[in-house]
């Protein structure tokens, strides 16, 4: 349980601020309206730099790995940039654009090892796909039409990405073993 909070300081965004994501003890990255985001040093609580994800009309999901900065949108593109790259410099590339989901995406989750992404989007049935990020592409052969997802409200993997969990409307997890990682 939570013993006491305390408030230790406020950034101010230049729009509304639909996600955020820590990058160290010292830095977050806040992503909004207008498909801005920005990177923030939580000693000075200033900006350290802003950019803006290529193609977004609004930021609604944002993930971070070692190598990768994943940034989801309201149109469904999750755009992967190479996250020091992202970080260095405000004008970066995406390496990919995911274009598999049509609606807001949810959720962006890397696995502990940043091999995997997985992206979701809840307005959607089945809206779920992972992406190989050795590739950069989403797998071809699962979910399949038959993987019961229903609507995906949250995803995650288990800390040795064994299993991936599903949460979706019907208010079930759903488990799926991932046979690649021989730990769970």
């Amino acid at each position: 349980a939570v013993v006491s909070t305390q408030s230790t300081g406020c950034v101010s965004h230049r729009t509304r601020i639909n996600c955020s994501v820590f990058v160290d003890e010292h830095h977050f990255v806040t992503g909004g309206q207008g498909g801005f985001l920005t990177y923030w040093d939580t000693r000075t609580w200033k900006p350290i730099s802003y950019f803006q994800d290529e193609g977004a009309l609004h930021c609604t999901a944002v993930g971070l790995s070692d190598k990768h900065l994943a940034v989801g949108s309201d149109s469904g593109v999750v755009n992967i940039y190479n996250r020091d790259d992202l970080l260095r410099s405000c004008s970066a590339k995406p390496l990919r654009a995911v274009m598999n989901l049509t609606t807001s995406v949810g959720n962006v989750t890397f696995n502990s090892t940043g091999e995997l992404l997985a992206v979701s989007s809840k307005e959607l049935k089945q809206s779920l796909r992972l992406v190989n990020l050795h590739s950069l592409h989403c797998a071809p052969n699962w979910p399949t039409g038959k993987t019961p997802l229903n609507y995906v409200n949250s995803v995650n993997f288990s800390p040795n990405s064994g299993y991936i969990g599903v949460g979706s409307s019907k208010g079930q997890a759903l488990l799926y073993r991932l046979t690649h990682y021989p730990s769970f």
